[in-house]
């Protein structure tokens, strides 16, 4: 049995995985949903990802999955905890020695420009950027769990470390992404992480559109 710690981003609360953590458990894996803190726009990439390593049980040598933009945050864990794998999903790839701003002015195909400072909490723009794919049953409770992470510092402060962290990694490319751009991550995946993503149908929330889909996936990421 492995553990697995799904790490939401900065527009959901962990309540997000609650049916990827269903799926999980139905083939006996054990699932950790930590909740990152969405009211402390001072804190540091660090103070995110001790929250994190927090959230390990004792003893556990987890996989941990991030998604979007908390996959700034997933070296970081590493670095702290031993772990098992880090899986980027659909997600954020740091650059030691930039700070995320710094970052996407390098790299500006990292993230769809019309995404750029729209506010999740606007249903039409849940439907458009994040929930496009999800099935008309789940929109209600995909709505419920919007919440908005204020990492202003994190992204402002170059990246709290010095060595990338010597860990087995994945990469989880969502093909019809609106958000994090699909082309980038594939690019990103290949080119910093040296390695051939594996990819997704559908959008970037695959917990609301896809569980079970993705849910294979991690599973079969956790026995290669």
């Amino acid at each position: 049995m492995a553990t697995f710690v799904l790490v939401h981003g900065s527009t959901h609360c962990a309540r997000a995985w609650d049916l990827v953590k269903a799926e999980l458990e139905n083939r006996h894996q054990s699932v950790v949903t930590p909740e990152l803190p969405a009211d402390e726009p001072d804190a540091s990439a660090t103070r995110y990802a001790d929250v994190i390593a927090a959230s390990i049980p004792k003893g556990e040598y987890p996989i941990v999955v991030a998604h979007s933009a908390a996959g700034w945050f997933l070296p970081l864990v590493a670095a702290r905890h031993r772990v098992h794998r880090m899986v980027f999903l659909a997600a954020a790839v740091p650059r030691i020695g930039m700070s995320f701003l710094e970052m996407l002015r390098a790299e500006p195909e990292m993230i769809n420009p019309a995404w750029l400072g729209k506010d999740p909490r606007d249903e039409s723009v849940a439907n458009e950027f994040l929930l496009h794919d999800c099935p008309p049953d789940r929109l209600s409770w995909a709505h419920a769990t919007i919440r908005v992470v204020r990492a202003q510092q994190a992204m402002f402060e170059r990246y709290p470390l010095e060595h990338w962290p010597k860990v087995s990694t994945s990469y989880i490319v969502c093909r019809e992404d609106r958000t994090i751009q699909p082309a980038w991550s594939h690019r990103i995946a290949k080119s910093q992480l040296g390695l051939d993503p594996i990819e997704l149908p559908g959008g970037h929330c695959p917990y609301f559109s896809r569980p079970t889909e993705l849910a294979e996936i991690l599973a079969r990421v956790n026995e290669s």
